[in-house]
């Protein structure tokens, strides 16, 4: 009996403990979802400013222009012409109507329409109050919500008697919300912009309805309850200008709440997302685990209880037991490929010290690489066929995933680097993700996997921003569109290809920092070498590309190739400092060359003959 009392008190003791432990794992598991998930969507929805930024400016740059065009109108006749190209445009714009108004409400819109507009006052009054161009909501005299964007004239306009004084365009929030963001995580998401006093100004995709018919974030903490944050630490955020998110459940449903400051004072982007859509494969693993624990929890107890009983028995049910542990253990390395395969395309290993690797393909039946040989061989394919996205540095494939530069960033068990880079042939979009696997005795990294995801399919273009974030160019992903839109039109262009000569030799002597304002200066020159219908972008690192919209000969294209090396070869005083690059130029003419694919690959094969050229011309320097 008193053998019997000690097994009991012994399995309790143990059950007891395994349970404080497994509780405490799924805790700290669910904080790291939690942060993890929590920056991610912090990441996607502050591209969602920078888009709806974008947009909001790009309303005050066309109203600046009509502002201008009436201002400079020699008689009154002309303004049908406006009204003309404005009417033209409104497809383009995607726009509800387009006003001039006074502050009797009185106004009159691009399509003749005119009287005194009640549902609209508030906008036309908010602005004359303050003087200044203006942002704002209200609700047409049909039930539509719309978005307005209002701004003085600079000279009072007379027509048919009435005198008008400010310009405005308007939207409908739903081909707001189409033109911004979209649709994102499959409908179960609201995107809102709301004031620092937590008033919904906009709603940009109602899709879940969780804040139907309320008009204060606020109001949504007395119908929700918190698991990570609380809505005073939203309110924080937004009061203050800084990100920050949350979680809550309501009606049984866990949500997260993101908030992301704007460019405009007194105004917050804020997300709501339900958590299944973003880490519920994550919690669905969590699951599993914290199920695998308890049965093995069970399995201890079980053994520690035969163990004191019968020596004999755990002798046997061990052995059983590491047979079963075994089979599971292989069980589940088999689950964990099947479920690496749907959301990886390809991973390979790289063992540092010998140089080798073995490739594996999970998603076409025919590998794009040899599955085995030299690393180094690898590297040169991969940086002929990609260019790396980055935003600062010249940062190049061929430099990223060298054996030096991979265990200089991998040195911690759980630091991992990502690359996102495309095509230079292709719309293909892949981020590449570096994680350590064996370490050395003295903590260097000895074996790395590289998993590559296809994000082309994934994301769509429309949803992030066309710009680069460090010099204003045009980016790369805007790059591809273009090419697209002139292939498909039909239209006639020539695309230079560019690469900076001694740019590396900057950011060695001076450092990354006088790099970026040097490329932010050759940003400035290339703009000043085309008009307003062509196009600039950085490809990334030193790399750039003009698209000139015209149909232009050997001479002209010549002479423009010209043009750009001597603006960009012209030195550049930076901090006192006179620094000289040269410029490797190619072109290629569509449709001239083949279709867009073909005078991609042109350009760039011309831009590359001509960079070997001017690095013997630096070599028979340097011999000389």
């Amino acid at each position: 009996m008193k053998k019997r009392s000690s097994i009991a008190l012994l399995t309790a003791l143990l059950a007891i403990v395994f349970a404080a432990g497994i509780s405490v794992y799924s805790n700290y598991i669910g904080m790291q979802i939690y942060q993890e998930s929590s920056n991610h969507l912090l990441e996607s929805y502050a591209q969602i400013s920078k888009t709806f930024t974008l947009f909001v400016q790009r309303n005050w740059v066309v109203l600046s222009q009509w502002d201008s065009l009436m201002k400079n109108m020699q008689e009154d006749a002309d303004i049908d012409s406006i009204w003309s190209d404005a009417q033209n445009n409104k497809l383009l714009w995607h726009y509800s109507d387009f006003y001039l108004f006074n502050e009797s409400t009185q106004y009159l819109t691009a399509d003749g329409r005119k009287g005194s507009a009640d549902s609209i006052n508030g906008v036309f009054q908010e602005m004359y109050s303050k003087g200044e161009p203006i942002v704002s909501t209200y609700t047409a005299t049909y039930g539509v919500p719309k978005i307005a964007f209002a701004m003085p004239m600079s000279r009072s306009l007379t027509l048919d008697g009435v005198t008008y004084t400010g310009i405005a365009v308007s939207y409908d929030t739903d081909v707001v919300d189409d033109l911004v963001d979209g649709s994102m995580y499959g409908g179960q998401s609201d995107c809102y912009v709301v004031r620092s006093n937590g008033d919904i100004v906009l709603e940009l995709e109602p899709q879940t309805e969780l804040c139907e018919g309320m008009t204060n974030l606020y109001d949504l903490s007395d119908h929700v309850d918190w698991k990570y944050g609380s809505m005073d630490d939203i309110r924080d955020c937004i009061q203050l200008g800084k990100s920050g998110s949350a979680q809550f459940t309501c009606d049984g449903v866990r949500n997260y709440l993101v908030a992301i400051p704007t460019a405009f004072s007194d105004w917050s982007l804020v997300g709501v997302i339900q958590t299944d859509e973003v880490d519920g494969a994550m919690l669905s693993v969590q699951q599993s685990t914290i199920i695998a624990l308890g049965a093995l929890c069970i399995f201890a107890v079980i053994i520690v209880v035969l163990a004191l009983g019968m020596e004999d028995q755990l002798r046997l049910r061990r052995e059983e037991e590491e047979r079963l542990n075994l089979e599971r253990e292989k069980m589940k390395s088999d689950r964990f490929l099947q479920s690496m395969s749907r959301i990886v395309d390809r991973y390979m290993v790289v063992n540092l010290d010998t140089g080798r690797y073995r490739y594996h393909e999970l998603r076409s039946s025919e590998p794009l690489y040899p599955t085995s040989g030299q690393y180094s061989e690898m590297v040169e394919i991969i940086s002929k066929r990609y260019v790396a996205l980055t935003e600062t540095e010249n940062a190049k494939l061929s430099r990223l995933l060298t054996p030096d530069y991979l265990r200089s960033v991998l040195r911690k068990p759980d630091d991992n680097l990502k690359v996102e880079y495309c095509s230079r042939t292709e719309n293909a979009y892949m981020v590449l993700t570096v994680l350590s696997v064996e370490w050395h005795a003295d903590g260097t990294v000895a074996v790395v996997m590289q998993v590559v995801q296809d994000i082309g399919q994934k994301v769509e273009l429309e949803n992030m921003a066309n710009t680069d974030s460090l010099t204003g160019l045009f980016n790369e992903r805007y790059f591809s569109r273009i090419l697209n839109i002139c292939e498909a039109k039909k239209l006639p262009f020539v695309l230079y290809y560019l690469d900076l000569d001694r740019f590396k030799p900057v950011n060695d002597t001076y450092g990354h920092a006088m790099g970026d304002r040097l490329l932010k200066e050759i940003s400035a020159r290339l703009l000043r070498c085309i008009r307003s219908r062509d196009y600039a972008f950085r490809i990334g690192g030193d790399e750039f590309a003009l698209i000139v919209s015209a149909d232009m000969d050997e001479e002209q294209r010549s002479r423009m190739a010209e043009r750009i090396q001597t603006m960009l070869s012209a030195p550049i005083v930076i901090e006192e400092k006179v620094l000289s690059v040269g410029v490797s130029c190619g072109c290629a003419c569509y449709p001239e060359d083949g279709d867009a694919s073909q005078v991609r690959i042109t350009a760039d094969s011309r831009m590359y003959a001509e960079k070997q050229h001017h690095h013997a011309d630096d070599r028979t320097e340097e011999q000389s």
